[in-house]
């Protein structure tokens, strides 16, 4: 299973007055998610794109995005490119998803290619209905195991939010007046602005509807499958963490991206770590199961534009770190392949977590309170540090702008290294104590260092 959770909230309902979108990306253990940075490109004629597994035509100009991704593939799992619009997809399963027989692109591509393409988010839902019509979207999203599936995703910009879930070669779009989330299962029911011309009818020649019934996307569209059904519960604890009651703010919606049911009937029975359900910050039991890799929140800062935090791996046990789209990022952050790299953030504290897993009751509380409080300086710090660039910005001095912005991101950098270095010694040292990797996840640990080049003692 491959699984993601994403949210949004209006600016009418953010205590920061900003439209924000946060994502999960969910992944197969040991896929590394770097950050990168491409800049804006003007193209000429005729000129291609090559994405994972096919080519299409370049269009004339591409805008400068920012993207996590996957270490191999072309597209991102979530992104924001220079004009500020952010989109981060999830997989889904439909009834329509046999049909598909020729490779097309994958989800991360449309996703890629709608930053590239779309100056707002409108703008981007049109590209990606475009080129899903047209070239579809069947491809192995994994290279572990075969991993195909259709997409949903939520598209922002600062004005706007849409939701957009697609089956096949068809779609559908509802626009987010509140907030809203999406996970591996379908969202859009009977309420939607915009959807492909032949949706509808093409439920009801299947008998995926009763006669008579009222059109309900999700209803006839979804595959009766776990991957879907399973969601369910994690799109419906999303939804109920955002409707709080109160305005939700920028370092609040971080605490719903580190959730595992804590409070409620599914709490870890023992510990987090131990996955025994899918939770909204996913820890893999198995092999073969899917893992928080990274974890992306975007929102707006005036006179800035779009400004992102970042975390590596999963967020319960990393630091949300200050991005920005200067040109440059640091080169730890850019680094992760499919092997362990010393020198790759993600790859430290993807080591750390692998490390506090081991015994996460035990090791977790003190990565995790002090994890607090480097990100709760971070976030004082980067907004001064914006508040700077954006005076900057306003009387012209775009150079000085960035390189504030760029000494933030590095300073935030190099802290987050030595904080997963020290914690990572810290637990091994325990574990080491101890006689080396004991408890229930042992064997899962010993088999994912095997595969990785990655050692815990």
């Amino acid at each position: 299973m491959l699984s993601c959770d994403t949210l949004a909230v209006t600016a009418r309902f953010c205590a920061q007055g900003s439209n924000t979108m946060a994502k999960n990306s969910d992944r197969p253990l040991g896929e590394a998610q770097p950050l990168i940075w491409f800049p804006p490109q003007d193209h000429g004629d005729g000129e291609t794109v090559e994405c994972t597994y096919i080519s299409i035509p370049q269009v004339p100009h591409t805008y400068g995005v920012l993207g996590s991704r996957p270490y191999w593939i072309w597209g991102f799992e979530m992104g924001v490119n220079e004009r500020g619009v952010a989109i981060g997809n999830e997989a889904q399963g439909s009834r329509d998803e046999s049909g598909e027989r020729q490779t097309g692109l994958l989800g991360m591509d449309l996703l890629r290619l709608g930053l590239e393409r779309g100056a707002t988010a409108r703008e981007a839902v049109e590209v990606i209905t475009g080129l899903l019509e047209q070239y579809g979207q069947r491809g192995n999203a994994s290279r572990l195991f075969e991993r195909r599936y259709e997409n949903s995703y939520m598209v922002m910009d600062p004005d706007e939010i849409w939701v957009l879930e697609t089956a096949g070669r068809r779609w559908i779009a509802r626009q987010i007046r509140t907030y809203g989330a999406i996970s591996n299962c379908y969202s859009i029911e009977r309420e939607f602005d915009f959807c492909s011309g032949d949706l509808e009818r093409h439920a009801r020649e299947n008998g995926w509807l009763s006669p008579g019934e009222p059109f309900n996307f999700a209803k006839a569209y979804t595959l009766p499958a776990s991957r879907q059904t399973n969601s369910v519960t994690r799109w419906r604890r999303l939804n109920q963490l955002l409707d709080g009651g109160e305005p939700q703010n920028i370092p609040g919606i971080r605490r719903l991206l580190r959730d595992h049911y804590e409070d409620g009937l599914l709490k870890p029975r023992f510990g987090a770590a131990y996955g025994t359900f899918p939770t909204i910050c996913m820890h893999a039991m198995t092999w073969d199961a899917c893992q928080t890799t990274a974890s992306m929140q975007v929102f707006y800062r005036a006179g800035l534009g779009p400004v992102a935090r970042h975390a590596m791996s999963l967020p319960c046990c990393s630091v949300y770190l200050p991005v920005y789209l200067t040109g440059w990022l640091p080169a730890c952050m850019e680094q992760g392949g499919e092997r362990f790299e010393e020198t790759s953030l993600w790859w430290l504290f993807e080591r750390l977590a692998a490390a506090v897993s081991a015994d996460y009751e035990r090791f977790a509380p003190a990565v995790q309170g002090e994890a607090a409080e480097l990100e709760a300086r971070l976030d004082r710090e980067a907004d001064q540090a914006e508040g700077q660039a954006a005076a900057l910005l306003e009387r012209g001095e775009t150079g000085q702008a960035g390189a504030v912005l760029n000494r933030m991101m590095e300073s935030a950098a190099e802290r987050a290294q030595a904080f997963a270095r020290r914690h990572f010694e810290a637990v091994r040292g325990q574990m080491e104590r101890d006689g080396g990797v004991l408890g229930p996840r042992r064997e899962f640990l010993e088999d994912y260092c095997g595969r990785t080049g990655m050692e815990l003692v």
